[in-house]
């Protein structure tokens, strides 16, 4: 159990710190998140793309 809840909280922040990555990258530090495609602002660090990204892929 406790395994699986430190695993799972090191995916987050996995996905935290490239998605502030992705937001640097974008030229905007003090974002969160960046689409990693056209660099706009997302709200989630859950997801890499926006919706009009993901729809054109």
């Amino acid at each position: 159990m406790f395994e699986t809840q430190y695993n799972e909280e090191m995916e987050a922040e996995v996905r935290r710190l490239e998605a502030k990555k992705r937001a640097m990258d974008a030229g905007h530090p003090e974002w969160d998140n960046a689409c990693a495609s056209c660099g706009c602002r997302l709200a989630s660090t859950d997801v890499s793309f926006c919706e009009t990204c993901q729809r054109a892929a």
